[in-house]
């Protein structure tokens, strides 16, 4: 029997909102490519962009049962994070657990592993996003844990931590530091901005803006500073 934590701290509702409001780019961008899952970590059906809380499960290898459990202790709009340490050759997730999702409002899925059932996963219209599919099943005979901190796709997550997914990606936003975050977030649209006036309104190609915004940079784009408004 492994651990489950019943209750978890919990993020502002607002700061939720308004990071889900944000592409995984421009939070990749605001946390210096820090909170990214590894690029393997990818949506099992395209989705639009969904944010939620983290809840958090760790299991074992081929076991489902740890992370179909976690479904329990969620609220509407978490969005679950399951770690079974990459392992790809059998599924621990698929339509019936998709389909318990739906019904407990759960925003989106993400699990460092494999699911099958893909085409019933996408007709829930759930969110998922694995690092493989497979049809093999998996097995429920090991009882992992629930809420505690885990590693998906190289990053780690805890619970209460705010999980914002797209087509690009998965961005972890870590509780404590979400309204640094935003912050950061909002400004780095504001340099995107000012790079799209200079585009359209001055007629200026994407090299001539970027020197323009960051100062004198080699054609390589190797000067001093980094550039992070593509």
């Amino acid at each position: 029997m492994g651990i489950t934590i019943e209750t978890i701290a919990r993020p502002d509702a607002q700061i939720v909102k308004e990071l889900g409001q944000f592409p995984t780019a421009i939070l990749s961008d605001a946390m210096e490519k820090s909170q990214t899952m590894h690029s393997e970590i990818k949506p099992v059906f395209p989705i639009e962009r969904v944010c939620g809380t983290a809840v958090t499960a760790r299991s074992i290898a081929a076991d489902f049962l740890t992370p179909v459990a976690a479904i329990d202790y969620t609220q509407p709009g978490d969005f679950i994070v399951v770690d079974v340490r990459g392992y790809k050759d059998a599924a621990i997730w698929g339509e019936l657990a998709a389909t318990s999702c739906k019904l407990s409002k759960v925003a989106g899925v993400v699990i460092d592993g494999a699911v099958r059932d893909s085409d019933g996963i996408k007709q829930t219209g759930v969110p998922h996003f694995s690092r493989a599919v497979t049809p093999n099943a998996g097995d429920c005979s090991v009882r992992g844990d629930i809420n505690i901190p885990v590693q998906c796709g190289g990053v780690v997550v805890n619970p209460g931590d705010i999980i914002v997914a797209d087509n690009d990606g998965v961005v972890v936003v870590p509780q404590q530091k979400a309204a640094s975050i935003l912050a950061k977030a909002k400004k780095q649209v504001e340099a995107e901005k000012q790079m799209y006036d200079l585009l359209i309104n001055e007629g200026l190609t994407c090299f001539q803006a970027l020197t323009r915004i960051v100062g004198e940079i080699t054609p390589s784009l190797g000067g001093d500073r980094e550039i992070e408004i593509f």
